[in-house]
């Protein structure tokens, strides 16, 4: 019975573990003090530093009348650490607000892939028709992947994950919202030089903050506005939620089980043997 009531607290000490880290958002974001709307959903800084805010892309993209970033907390996507890759894709520049230069790519375990770099710039890219086209990037791609956003100033190079664990402080750098009015339409994206029409099928639109935490104010994470690069993407976040609870209490009956000393096992795991 001892042994019960211990692997239960492990258990129950494990999933607020693992809830703890799951929203790595500053006090700020995480908690509406920006919007003033409390409801549990992470909202981003906006009327900070210009347009265009994470508002104003969407009413770019889309033609809604958005007045505050607190208007797409329906749009929000928490799970977005990893998306799912199978084939080609296409990733389009909508706006920044940036005082550095802002490169966005993707990577896959210790390989990067540059897809789309802009110099220093503040409003919005274009408006996706023939006339102006929104600077893009056309790329193929298979399996798990994550983004990244490198910064570079006159003296420093900063890159963030949209992995908060391999981020600096474990912070969040990258905010997803689900576009799914735009399935099957139509956009004009200027890839190589070459305009090109685009149909996002998968539509998500992520966006960065390139500063680190605490960088001008103590407490924020840059400036908490998530709109230092916001790009357009047509691949689709996929949830690693669950897997993650999973492996952490694998680790906390592991040890339980050699505290407790129950007798060794062996697992297969694909064509290797792991000994507990």
């Amino acid at each position: 019975m001892a042994n019960i009531k211990t692997i239960t607290s492990y258990i129950f000490m494990t999933l607020l573990a693992a809830k703890a880290t799951s929203t790595p958002f500053t006090y700020n974001t995480a908690n509406d003090v920006y919007s003033g709307i409390v409801n549990g959903i992470p909202t981003a800084n906006d009327e900070n530093d210009g347009p265009p805010d994470l508002h104003d892309a969407v009413n770019n993209i889309l033609g809604t009348n958005y007045i505050g970033n607190a208007d797409l907390d329906d749009r929000f996507v928490s799970a977005d650490h990893f998306f799912n890759g199978n084939g080609s894709y296409s990733i389009a520049l909508i706006g920044l607000t940036a005082s550095k230069n802002n490169t966005v790519g993707l990577y896959q375990q210790t390989t990067k892939v540059e897809l789309l770099s802009y110099d220093s710039f503040f409003g919005i890219a274009g408006d996706g028709s023939a006339a102006n086209p929104y600077p893009g990037s056309i790329f193929d791609v298979s399996g798990t992947f994550g983004w990244y956003i490198e910064t570079s100033g006159l003296y420093s190079l900063d890159t963030y994950y949209s992995e908060p664990s391999l981020n600096n402080g474990g912070w969040d750098h990258m905010m997803t919202f689900k576009i799914p009015e735009l399935h099957g339409q139509i956009r004009f994206l200027e890839v190589n030089g070459q305009v090109q029409e685009y149909s996002f099928d998968n539509a998500f639109l992520l966006g960065f903050e390139d500063l680190p935490y605490g960088y001008g104010q103590k407490g924020t994470l840059g400036d908490d506005d998530y709109d230092d690069m916001i790009i357009l993407v047509s691949s689709t976040p996929i949830s690693v939620s669950t897997p993650c609870i999973v492996t952490l209490m694998y680790v906390a009956l592991l040890d339980l089980f050699r505290r407790i000393k129950v007798q060794p096992l062996t697992h297969r795991y694909d064509t290797k043997t792991l000994e507990i």
